[in-house]
């Protein structure tokens, strides 16, 4: 099947519409965005243009986004190991007796 640009700008949008709503309702784990680009589209049509670029526009948003939540899932991250840390090394040595000594 052949896709237009048209039809592949308006899949695009769509797919970066539900990527977006599934951030937003915070299943960021979950989220998946399944677009795939077809082979072979040539350049974007001059008439098409204006769509090509709020389609990138909303990506780039999206896309930062994403950025975003990495960097947040990074801190907290971080802050998890370090309580760990803190919690392994104030913690007391098990002391053994033996029993039968």
């Amino acid at each position: 099947m052949s896709a237009s640009w048209s039809d592949v700008l308006d899949l695009y949008d769509r797919a970066l519409d539900n990527f977006q709503r599934q951030l937003e309702q915070g299943d960021t784990a979950n989220a998946r965005f399944d677009f795939v680009l077809p082979p072979d589209l040539g350049p974007v049509p001059p008439e098409l243009a204006e769509q090509a670029r709020v389609v990138q526009e909303k990506s780039a948003r999206v896309e930062e986004r994403v950025r975003d939540a990495m960097t947040q899932t990074a801190r907290e991250q971080a802050a998890v190991t370090r309580a760990r840390a803190q919690a392994t090394t104030g913690r007391r040595r098990p002391a053994f007796v033996d029993v039968e000594a």
